[in-house]
């Protein structure tokens, strides 16, 4: 992809920002706003729920689309080379951060002594950024300008799969 075509990139990074922004919105709970069909009331951020259910959905998406929207015009004025590491960085982190995470809760669930921090998120985060970070920045320049478009698929994919993960308890109950 060229530098100078500008929705080009736009249109890359929002889609990716978009899902990954998503998927951060909804496992934090970070809504713009919160909707309350009992009442009809729409509120500012996170409200916990009143007089019935609190509907979060609308402020995930909210988000999403402000945040995605930032990110997508900073990258029409970057340059290109650094949009090229910063997407192998979001791919690796996407695919690396559900390796990792899943691979702590199956030794977790498995293990024979108390290991509670493999529980935890912000590790697994941290392991899969430092690695991602590697990946990004051993990739030979002209391999990363061969893969910026072709791979722009898989930092939604990813946050895709986190997201079924996450939600499966909610559709299996």
């Amino acid at each position: 992809m060229t530098a100078t075509n500008k929705v080009g990139i736009f249109a890359v990074v929002f889609g990716a920002a978009y899902a990954v922004i998503y998927v951060i919105s909804t496992e934090v709970n970070l809504p713009l706003l919160t909707y309350h069909p009992a009442t009809g009331d729409i509120g500012l951020l996170y409200q916990p729920p009143g007089r019935g259910p609190a509907m979060y959905w609308y402020g995930w998406m909210l988000t999403s689309l402000i945040g995605a929207s930032a990110l997508a015009l900073i990258a029409t004025v970057v340059p290109e080379p650094w949009l090229q590491r910063t997407l192998i960085f979001g791919a690796a982190g996407a695919v690396l951060y559900l390796a990792v995470y899943t691979l702590a809760l199956a030794v977790y669930e498995h293990a024979s002594v108390e290991l509670q921090f493999l529980e935890n998120r912000w590790w697994s985060v941290a392991v899969a950024a430092a690695a991602a970070a590697a990946v990004s920045l051993l990739v030979p320049a002209r391999w990363a300008q061969r893969l910026w478009p072709g791979w722009a698929w898989v930092v939604p994919l990813g946050a895709i799969a986190v997201l079924t993960y996450y939600l499966t308890p909610y559709f299996t109950r």
